[in-house]
């Protein structure tokens, strides 16, 4: 996944944007100014909501004509995917996805980022908050390389996504390796290590 940054945000009692944990401070920053200074973005909308928000096409969205705007002046992201992050009745904010591309955000890509937001809503709930850039980051490196892994076990296995998931969880378990283990070297070497059931052999 391409994404120009990654954040999690929420709102202080004022109404201005606080980045809680970011990938890409900047970019995030960058489009943090812009919603505070307009009063509009998804991320805002998200928090009322409790919901989803995806903007594959910033530049001509009609909701929010100021944010739109200065976002397109001020900032390279052209693409947006903010998701509600609530984990144990704890609201811990929205996560949002950038890209500088337009129509990124594909169903598949939406799927990732889904995934993404939930292990980043564990991580950031466990995390002290010094320690949560760095679980941000590490959420997202983590998940990329799943992502990664699950694409080459469909590929070469013929298997649905849940199923290629299940097969390295599975080999997780038989290899006594943690999952982001498993992903980084099947990431790497194509092949997923160790243990593989015998009839998916191809």
């Amino acid at each position: 996944m391409s994404c120009v940054g990654a954040a999690v945000t929420t709102l202080r009692a004022n109404g201005r944007l606080r980045i809680i944990a970011a990938s890409d401070r900047r970019t995030v920053a960058e489009a943090a100014e812009v919603a505070d200074r307009t009063g509009q973005s998804a991320t805002k909308a998200v928090l009322a909501t409790k919901g989803t928000i995806v903007n594959n096409d910033v530049e001509n969205d009609p909701r929010w004509a100021q944010y739109r705007e200065l976002m397109t002046k001020q900032t390279s992201i052209r693409s947006t995917a903010s998701f509600y992050l609530i984990l144990g009745g704890v609201e811990l904010g929205v996560m949002g996805f950038y890209s500088a591309r337009k129509d990124f955000f594909t169903d598949e890509i939406l799927y990732d980022c889904a995934i993404y937001a939930d292990h980043a809503a564990v991580a950031l709930k466990n995390a002290d908050a010094g320690d949560r850039n760095d679980q941000l980051s590490m959420a997202v490196d983590t998940n990329r390389e799943i992502g990664i892994a699950v694409g080459i076990v469909m590929s070469r296995y013929k298997l649905t996504r849940d199923a290629a998931f299940d097969m390295l969880v599975v080999a997780s378990s038989h290899t006594n390796h943690k999952l982001r283990d498993v992903a980084a070297e099947t990431a790497s070497t194509g092949n997923v290590p160790t243990w593989r059931p015998k009839a998916l052999a191809p």
